[in-house]
């Protein structure tokens, strides 16, 4: 197994971001006279108190003025350990380096934004790339580009009559609905020379090889790539017009979509509206009417109103490095969020699928492949640079050709140049690859292609010092190593080509089917790891879990590199002896049997509570001090002012009950607690608790390979070959559900072997009884029965509707789930439910209204299965003899 080596998994994400931020910085400077300042508290956890922003603001040079927190910053990065270890808060030309800088509790959060108090993550993304030629509707090919302006137009190339158009004509549509054929051959605003864009186009459309859902189609927007595009698209021409009234309004715009995380109406200038089908590849541009927004310079873009966040549990620190890597799936409007996107074989070496769908993300989550970076070279792009005096055209120094009908063509980033036969057959590619590194560049023809942009991913090619893209990766393959397929590819270089550093946390991923590598990724990410409690309490979680103690039973699963920052996230796991045996009748097939004296898996509860204060005078808040007991008070806030004292709780677990005018008693309904430390600010106390929870019946412990079940306490367990008593007893049962990567695990790494003997829990021999047994890692899931308990007598009833309301936490009615609904109701049939309960439950009884109609007795214990469900059920029964009075 490799060691853990935590500044190698960061490189491509922070190295990413670096890179942005440096290309921001020269922006700013040539382009609209600006320079990047961090104004905020140099103590980032003043941000952590006082849910504010950590972000850096842009100051316009020749007014002074500032637009605050429209950068945010992520944690690990240059710019971030220049604030923090050199106090440089202002960054006009590069970022100083900081070297040998002592480890700290903000460090913990290495590639992740501080954003309201939270630590919040920005996954990549990938979605359809407009500026790369593409076909629509097998009517036209088309491509989209920008001017130095930031204003957008498309050149479209009709290869069937579309009335008026006729085939083989070329329009430039502008953003204004403007149609122009004159600017057809000038339209490459980075291309210095005359371009013939037909030939390509054509080229295309004849080839018939366009695959919407190909990654070569695509474009990674990484954080800082959009947060660059969040600015361009709403600051940069209000900037260079110096019209600060608008320049106002839109700052707090962008200020609100990066709090909000509502970022993904900048995710692509023209395709975020491109619906993703299957069918003959293509793309339609019929954004749905209720979706759209009309950008800036007159663009329409779809808003998406979910946020793109992923919010970071402090619980799960040592997974920081692995969720890193996560990447989504940008998915149209028009695609259900539930749909299981194909694996394409582009994906390969790339993308590694992990087919977990998250649920508050757009798409579904996927890895890149370790050792993958994203471009992010801007130098061809007109709005960040002089691009037509970029080195890169310096150095190919083409030469066009001027003949009516050329044979020979360069594309760089979509410009088709027709160039001499000598100018074709003198670009070295090889010199190309080494001189620009992340460039995309082979022949195919009498084709030479050549992209050099952002959001491009490349990784190295194994045994080479050549950086390749999805699109070039088969030519320099064969070109370098005489590999003509992707399985040779992947059989020469093994697993690791096409998988990421996750997998190093279970060396038998290969084995498991992949439901189950989905469910132990999924049960990993809400997994009670034995984590330091000095990092929830630093970043304060609103909930969260840790081990309180390391025990015997936890074991690193991945060594680490002392370098001072990879071993702060060694993953330390229980590690077991795991017996797979049925045991006094437990015969579920998730069911676990614990013994009592393991204590591997008690857990520490963690909530931060925040209170807003209305006050104008001196507020004091007073803690219970001690150790947890029963009761629900955790202090007293005390008002020192004129005006009354106001609270205002944001959890729905905190009630304030008034003592005085000016003295309010705080109560959490989740006894019992600590109290461990408190903040209060003029506007807001944030007070951290802590509660021991010790495993007990009804838990859940989840493998590495997702064999998940719920836990059962026993004091004793039987003993096998008269010295081993097993911590964990796992029912044979649930083999069949089972992967082999379990078993693997426990022979490789466990020292499993079958026990000869074995004695039951009176220590009598079981005769011919045989039990697999085997070291294995196992770790508690916070879901815990103690928290689930509830069976109301009485509960909220809706006014209108005279049912209980949904939901545990307002005291709504008991869920009658999947569970209860197909296993109970529908798996035995309704109505042979109801049957039952009526007729054959109970002898008849009559009614007390009425003596002549005789019920069941089961009536009335249905109307008390009713009011114990909060069900308002009614009965109306027809008298058969009419009583005469």
């Amino acid at each position: 197994m490799p060691p853990l080596n935590v500044p190698l998994m960061f490189e491509p994400i922070l190295g990413n971001y670096d890179a942005h931020i440096r290309n921001f910085i020269h922006f700013l400077d040539t382009r609209v006279d600006c320079m990047l300042i961090y104004d905020g508290p140099l103590d980032i956890h003043q941000h952590i108190r006082e849910r504010t922003l950590y972000a850096l603001s842009v100051q316009h040079r020749p007014t002074k003025k500032i637009l605050r927190n429209v950068y945010p910053i992520m944690l690990g990065s240059q710019i971030d350990l220049a604030i923090r270890h050199l106090q440089v808060c202002s960054f006009e030309a590069d970022i100083p380096t900081v070297s040998n800088a002592s480890f700290q509790e903000v460090d913990i959060g290495r590639g992740f934004f501080i954003i309201c108090g939270f630590l919040r993550h920005l996954p990549y993304f990938f979605t359809n790339d407009s500026t790369h030629t593409h076909m629509v509707q097998k009517k036209m090919v088309r491509v989209f580009t920008y001017d130095a302006l930031d204003r957008g137009k498309e050149l479209s190339y009709y290869v069937a009559d579309c009335p008026p158009k006729q085939r083989g004509d070329m329009v430039v549509v502008g953003n204004d609905g403007s149609e122009s054929t004159e600017q057809v051959d000038f339209f490459f605003d980075h291309c210095p020379y005359r371009t013939d864009a037909a030939a390509y186009m054509a080229q295309v459309y004849q080839q018939n090889r366009f695959d919407i859902d190909s990654l070569v189609n695509k474009i990674v927007v990484s954080p800082g790539h959009l947060f660059t595009k969040l600015f361009v698209k709403y600051l940069y021409a209000p900037l260079r017009k110096g019209n600060w009234s608008l320049i106002k309004s839109k700052t707090a715009l962008v200020v609100k979509s990066i709090e909000t995380g509502c970022l993904l109406h900048v995710l692509s200038r023209k395709t975020v509206y491109f619906k993703e089908g299957k069918s003959a590849g293509k793309m339609t541009v019929t954004p749905h009417e209720s979706h759209r927004e009309i950008g800036s310079n007159g663009e329409v873009f779809v808003e998406k109103t979910i946020g793109c966040y992923r919010e970071v549990n402090m619980q799960t620190y040592p997974l920081n490095p692995y969720l890193s890597y996560l990447i989504v799936r940008q998915m149209s409007n028009k695609v259900k969020h539930n749909s299981v996107p194909s694996f394409h074989d582009s994906y390969l070496g790339f993308l590694c699928i992990l087919g977990c769908f998250e649920t508050k993300n757009v798409g579904r989550t996927t890895m890149m492949v370790r050792n993958t970076v994203v471009s992010t070279c801007d130098a061809l792009d007109p709005v960040f640079h002089d691009a037509q005096r970029d080195a890169l055209w310096t150095w190919l120094q083409l030469e066009p050709d001027s003949h009516i009908h050329p044979h020979y063509f360069v594309v760089i980033n979509e410009a088709c140049v027709p160039v001499t036969v000598a100018c074709f057959q003198r670009i070295q590619l090889e010199a190309l690859k080494q001189q620009f590194q992340q460039v995309e560049c082979f022949t195919e023809s009498n084709f030479m292609y050549i992209r050099y942009k952002v959001g491009l991913l490349f990784k190295r090619l194994p045994g080479t010092d050549v950086w390749v893209t999805p699109k070039d990766m088969m030519f320099w393959a064969r070109k370098l190593l005489q590999i003509h397929t992707m399985e040779e590819l992947i059989d020469r270089f093994g697993y690791d080509f096409i998988t990421s550093f996750h997998v190093d946390l279970n060396p038998l991923f290969m084995h498991n089917a992949f439901p189950k590598n989905t469910l132990a990724f999924n049960a990993l990410k809400n997994a009670v790891l034995a984590t330091d409690a000095r990092y929830a309490h630093y970043f304060m979680d609103s909930l969260s879990a840790y081990a309180r103690q390391l025990t015997p039973y936890h074991q690193i699963v991945q060594e680490p590199v002392q370098d001072g920052i990879s071993p702060h996230f060694a993953l330390r796991v229980p590690h077991v002896v795991v017996s797979y045996m049925s045991f006094l009748g437990c015969t579920q097939e998730d069911g676990i049997v614990c013994r009592q004296d393991v204590n591997a898996f008690d857990c520490c509860r963690f909530y931060t509570i925040r209170i807003k204060i209305k006050a104008d005078g001196l507020v004091m808040f007073h803690p219970v001090q001690g150790d947890a007991d029963e009761t629900s008070l955790v202090g007293t806030v005390v008002h020192f002012g004129e005006t009354l004292l106001q609270l205002e709780p944001f959890s729905i677990h905190v009630r304030t009950v008034p003592i005085k005018d000016q003295v309010i008693q705080l109560h959490f309904n989740k006894p019992p607690f600590r109290v461990i430390q408190h903040y209060l600010s003029a506007h807001t106390l944030s007070i951290c608790l802590e509660q021991d929870h010790w495993a007990s019946t009804g838990d859940k412990l989840c493998s590495f390979h997702g064999q998940k079940g719920v836990l059962r306490l026993m004091k004793t367990l039987p003993l096998l070959d008269e010295r081993i008593q097993p911590d964990l007893l796992v029912n044979p049962y649930s083999l069949f559900r089972m992967t082999p990567g379990q078993i693997l695990e426990g022979v490789t790494r466990g020292e499993g072997r079958d026990a000869q003997t074995v004695r039951n829990t009176d220590g009598q021999i079981v005769p011919d009884a045989k039990a697999f047994y085997a070291k294995t890692f196992y770790f508690p899931i916070a879901y815990w029965s103690s928290e689930h308990f509830y069976a109301p007598s009485e509960c909220t009833m809706d006014k209108i509707l005279h049912q209980a309301v949904k939901g545990r936490s307002r005291g709504g009615g008991m869920r009658l789930g999947n569970m209860e609904l197909f296993n109970g109701l529908r798996g035995n049939g309704l109505a042979a439910c109801f049957e039952e309960k009526f007729f054959e439950h109970g002898d008849r009884i009559p009614n007390e209204h009425n003596p002549t109609i005789s019920l069941p007795k089961s009536v009335e214990l249905v109307k008390e299965d009713a009011r114990f469900f909060k069900c308002h059920l009614k009965y109306q029964a027809n008298s058969s003899v009419i009583m005469r009075k």
